[in-house]
């Protein structure tokens, strides 16, 4: 069962988590737990289910343990979905000097912004990820885009700043960064030679 505080919290943010985490009949439950009603053996059993694995994915993150296990948890209730932007490249091994100030979700089922425990969750609904190409980390089983996948996601969610270090790491880790290297190549800024003659050179 989850702490008192979290259902508080819930509580009143139902614009926000119905129905991007809770469907409206689960969200009656949290209300009744919120104000201390009783619960019908039906309701109880949707908190044995996958709604008290989502309590509990919340709590953790809440808490801030479990952080991948919790994420996971929250991402999974959604269905298909891969992460994008700035915490994909992170995760890819590029830009490790940043903390992404939101975590961008691509995902079939849900849009909106949603903050937990902290963190920003930019959810991105598109009709399909099939041809998105994106792996699972052996060792969360969170599922992330790759390097030049985030580039055609930066256009979904107008994330311009993650574009622009997208072609910063284009730049400077040429094909080790993407494999298409030349198709890309267009973007990276020309470098502009310095007129000495300026300077009395």
């Amino acid at each position: 069962m989850a702490n008192q505080q979290l259902i508080r919290k819930l509580a009143g943010l139902e614009s926000s988590v119905v129905p991007v985490l809770f469907k409206p009949v689960q969200f009656g439950i949290i209300k009744k737990m919120n104000v201390g009603n009783r619960l019908t053996e039906n309701e109880k059993r949707y908190l044995r289910g996958n709604m008290g694995g989502k309590l509990a994915a919340l709590e953790g993150l809440e808490s801030g343990q479990e952080t991948n296990g919790s994420m996971k948890a929250v991402l999974d209730s959604i269905g298909s979905y891969y992460i994008t932007g700035l915490e994909a490249l992170k995760h890819n091994g590029y830009g490790w000097y940043f903390e992404p100030k939101a975590i961008e979700v691509i995902n079939t089922r849900i849009g909106g912004t949603l903050r937990i425990a902290g963190k920003s969750f930019k959810f991105v609904r598109v009709k399909s990820i099939e041809k998105s190409r994106y792996s699972v980390d052996g060792e969360t089983g969170l599922k992330y885009a790759a390097n030049e996948q985030i580039l055609n996601d930066a256009k979904l969610t107008k994330n311009e700043y993650a574009k622009s270090v997208w072609v910063q790491m284009l730049s400077r880790y040429g094909k080790m960064f993407a494999e298409n290297y030349v198709k890309f190549k267009h973007l990276i800024p020309k470098q502009k030679q310095a007129d000495y003659s300026k300077f009395g050179v």
